[in-house]
């Protein structure tokens, strides 16, 4: 690769065909070595007497088992795909989207860790790279924020304001927020997606697990920031660390803590520009010049093919 010029190869699996034609040139060429064999069998009286009534003629050597080689060889060449960057190819959409789940249930905005929780989710918006990323708010109910996009700016401005009033019923169901993150996901024909949940693990249950073990299932990686409280609020309940790592085991992802989301953020940039190399979408964007190489191979075969005088 170099600077405004890109090739790839489309099949690279096609190349084992260059050596197999060019063994079956040379076995050919050794097959076609004239009267070799024949004095092998034969009594050199008996073969000199056919060679004279006409029966038996000397070999000659040719290159025809090589110009069938090289027409052979070009052609595995032009099968396996050279491509070029096609100036023309569409500009596709991102789709590899990442969907963060902020859960803003009374046990975490007012349990003393929600500065961590906010700070994790701005991270993890400007740390996206250029995965489109969505959002939404939860607590009983679940609200979606952003669909997938790739200017984080809005994202930040609604976590700065958020607090213990922006949910107008208390409560924590996980489960629908992933109802709404699948459903999101789905309409944007996402594409290697994966989905964050921020909260202190209130309300993991089977339902959840259940939902997190469909998305896994569906391609929908499912990982999780732990929001730890400084002191759970009076009659919430404790927070769930191993609710939210049973949630995260079922959807294949992983689990941070607020404080140090490194091991999330690792996750989420294994996938990042996974879509660019999907090889049916990659095929898109270059232009295979494989048809060239078979008009070369054309050439070796109008030698092979050509008219021969008799002796």
């Amino acid at each position: 690769m170099t600077d405004g010029w890109e090739f790839v190869l489309l099949r690279p699996l096609w190349l084992i065909g260059i050596p197999l034609a060019l063994l079956a040139g040379g076995a050919v060429a050794w097959a076609a070595r004239g009267l070799d064999r024949w004095r092998r069998v034969i009594d050199p009286e008996l073969l000199s007497a056919l060679r004279k009534r006409g029966h038996v003629s000397d070999g000659r050597r040719t290159i025809d088992p090589w110009l069938l080689a090289m027409a052979g060889g070009l052609t595995a060449l032009a099968l396996a795909g050279p491509a070029t960057r096609d100036p023309d190819a569409p500009v596709l959409r991102n789709l590899d989207a990442v969907m963060i789940l902020m859960d803003l249930s009374p046990s975490v905005t007012e349990g003393g860790g929600f500065d961590d929780a906010q700070a994790a989710v701005s991270r993890l918006i400007d740390r996206h790279g250029t995965r489109p990323v969505a959002m939404a708010v939860y607590s009983a109910e679940s609200f979606l924020v952003s669909v997938p996009t790739e200017d984080p700016a809005a994202l930040q401005t609604v976590i700065a304001v958020a607090d213990s009033q922006t949910m107008p019923v208390g409560g924590s169901r996980p489960d629908r927020a992933l109802d709404l993150a699948r459903q999101t996901l789905t309409d944007a024909a996402a594409a290697y997606p994966d989905v964050v949940l921020v909260s202190d693990g209130g309300g993991a249950g089977p339902e959840a697990l259940d939902r997190a073990r469909q998305m896994a299932a569906e391609g929908i990686r499912v990982s999780a920031v732990f929001v730890p409280p400084d002191e759970p609020p009076y009659g919430m309940p404790p927070p769930d660390r191993d609710g939210l790592a049973a949630i995260v085991s079922a959807g294949g992802g992983m689990i941070a803590d607020a404080t140090d989301i490194a091991t999330v953020e690792k996750i989420l940039s294994e996938r990042q520009g996974a879509v660019a190399s999907d090889s049916t979408l990659r095929n898109l964007r270059y232009a295979d010049q494989g048809r060239w190489l078979l008009a070369f191979a054309l050439l070796p075969l109008a030698f092979l093919l050509r008219r021969r005088d008799e002796a």
